[in-house]
């Protein structure tokens, strides 16, 4: 397989493992699925012919369905530096310079910039193309709906 492939196809599980602790059970899905992108890119002669193929296929909506129920089900990784208090004091000192110095760019990009939101969205369009960082904002987008109906239709309270 091209190195170039397996990278491609490599990016795609990390962006799950380096985000989400799965399950077992879980992992035996991923591990399922990630096997059969291998045996479809095994396929291609470059990687530029795998992604066009991938996004094309079942597959792409598999491996889409798959991270939003990761997403859905698993608990995000979080990692949490241990710091001394001075460091803590140096850190929230840096943030809130670094939030007035931002509140001022934002506002002279306003000035300057008037269609900001028409670069912004060119600036999604842009992330959206690309193989994997379009995957993680589809979905992003999933589990974000999914979470908002799960709230809207889940649990219903009870008048007393």
């Amino acid at each position: 397989m091209d190195k170039y492939i397996k990278q491609s196809i490599e990016g795609r599980k990390n962006a799950i493992g380096a985000t989400y602790e799965v399950s077992t059970e879980m992992q035996k899905k991923i591990d399922a699925l990630f096997g059969e992108i291998e045996e479809f890119g095994a396929e291609c002669k470059d990687v530029g012919d795998f992604e066009a193929q991938f996004a094309a296929s079942s597959l792409n909506q598999k491996y889409l369905d798959l991270f939003t129920e990761v997403a859905v089900n698993s608990q995000a990784k979080v990692t949490v530096p241990k710091v001394s208090k001075n460091e803590i004091g140096k850190m929230m000192a840096g943030d809130a310079v670094f939030g007035v110095a931002e509140s001022a760019l934002g506002q002279v990009m306003d000035d300057i910039v008037p269609t900001r939101a028409a670069v912004n969205q060119e600036l999604t369009d842009i992330v959206r193309g690309a193989p994997v960082l379009g995957d993680i904002m589809d979905v992003s987008e999933k589990a974000g709906y999914a979470a908002h109906l799960g709230k809207l239709f889940g649990k219903k309270k009870k008048k007393d």
